[in-house]
């Protein structure tokens, strides 16, 4: 009989016999923790006043009105690092669930059409006087997902900084990833936040200095965050300097914002309606520019730029913005990059920086596939 489980083995046990399940660290942090539902009847998130007391983990999309669908996950089965129980083990391995595959398809942006979608963006926010607008793209890789994940997993553990997680909802979805972003902290301290924007890789390691505009670009989603958060917190609301923060293989700005105040469940509901989608991850005016995604972009972002992350029995929560991140295929990975779009951006350098942001994970699979796969 077997006497523990590590994450890897349990994540393997899940993918295997179509179990939901999630597996996170926060950041800055040491422990795993792992958690699965043996039933496979999946419960809609319906906001943080209808899940109050509830367990869980939740995955919303990017776009609320899409046919993705917000869910949270409740544990049956959970553990840090290690599970131990015996009769947790046993139901653990002894569950099975029958659910159709994920099928997918391949339409990724090639160089070319990337830049010709930049140049169609950048004219129409000049015509249109948008501010911004954030345009995505995929990298589809054919791939044996229950074999390799959870080693990916495992190597996405360096990111010590980030919010790494692997969720999984057999027949509705599973994402993984390395988030650098914060979306909403929430615990009896009171409420976290960040503004992130502009990016510029890495280069020995050297801060590198900001040019115009990424400095704008960081000041549109900092105001707009600003603002947003200015009637919920009356009374105190602290914002701080931006400052340079690395993510994996390239840098961005960012400010941080907290307040020790407290809010109802149900004005915690009306905050988290009015940040997301960030400028960030979408744009500004964020109706226009959802439009505009939906029209140029060539994929359904569903969960990418969505948040994501856990929620405790005392109403604390961690959510993360669902970034460097990909979908996982019974045979395949697909990889989502973006980047924010202004009327002063240079369509290759825009290219560039999302094949920088792409290499935070590409890295890790040529590392467990010993350079198998040409990117």
């Amino acid at each position: 009989m077997v006497q523990q489980l590590s994450i890897a083995e349990a994540q393997t046990i899940c993918l295997r016999n179509n179990i939901p399940f999630y597996t996170y660290r926060l950041p800055n942090t040491d422990d795993i923790v792992f958690g699965a539902q043996l039933n496979n009847d999946i419960t809609l998130f319906k906001g943080f006043e209808h899940h109050r007391g509830e367990e869980g983990f939740i995955i919303t999309p990017f776009n609320p009105s899409s046919w993705s669908f917000p869910f949270i996950i409740h544990p049956d089965i959970s553990f840090k690092n290690t599970l131990t129980d015996k009769e947790a083990i046993i139901n653990l391995q002894t569950t099975v669930f029958n659910t159709a595959e994920r099928s997918f398809t391949h339409q990724d942006c090639n160089h070319t059409e990337y830049l010709d979608e930049i140049q169609t963006l950048k004219e129409q926010l000049e015509q249109e006087n948008i501010k911004k607008v954030v345009l995505s793209r995929t990298i589809t890789i054919p791939y044996d997902t229950i074999l390799a994940s959870p080693h990916i997993f495992a190597q996405m553990l360096q990111y010590h900084h980030a919010f790494v997680f692997f969720v999984s909802i057999p027949g509705k979805c599973a994402w993984m990833g390395a988030t650098p972003e914060t979306f909403l902290r929430y615990d009896r301290e009171g409420f976290k936040t960040m503004s992130l924007a502009g990016t510029q890789p890495i280069n020995n390691n050297i801060t590198p200095s900001w040019g115009e505009k990424d400095i704008v670009e960081q000041q549109i989603v900092t105001d707009y965050i600003a603002e947003t958060l200015r009637p919920f917190f009356r009374r105190n609301l602290e914002k701080s300097e931006s400052f340079t923060a690395k993510a994996g293989n390239v840098y961005h700005l960012c400010t941080l914002f907290q307040s020790d105040e407290q809010l109802p469940a149900d004005q915690i509901d009306e905050l988290v309606k009015a940040l997301h989608p960030t400028p960030a991850v979408c744009g500004i005016p964020k109706k226009k520019a959802m439009q505009i995604i939906m029209d140029i972009e060539k994929q359904d972002r569903n969960y990418y730029t969505g948040f994501l992350g856990p929620l405790q029995r005392t109403g604390a929560f961690d959510l993360f913005v669902n970034l460097r991140t990909m979908e996982l295929f019974d045979d395949a990975l697909k990889l989502y990059v973006g980047g924010g779009i202004t009327s002063a951006s240079d369509p290759e350098s825009e290219w560039l920086e999302t094949c920088e942001k792409a290499n935070t994970i590409l890295n890790l699979i040529k590392q467990i596939t010993y350079g198998k796969f040409n990117f």
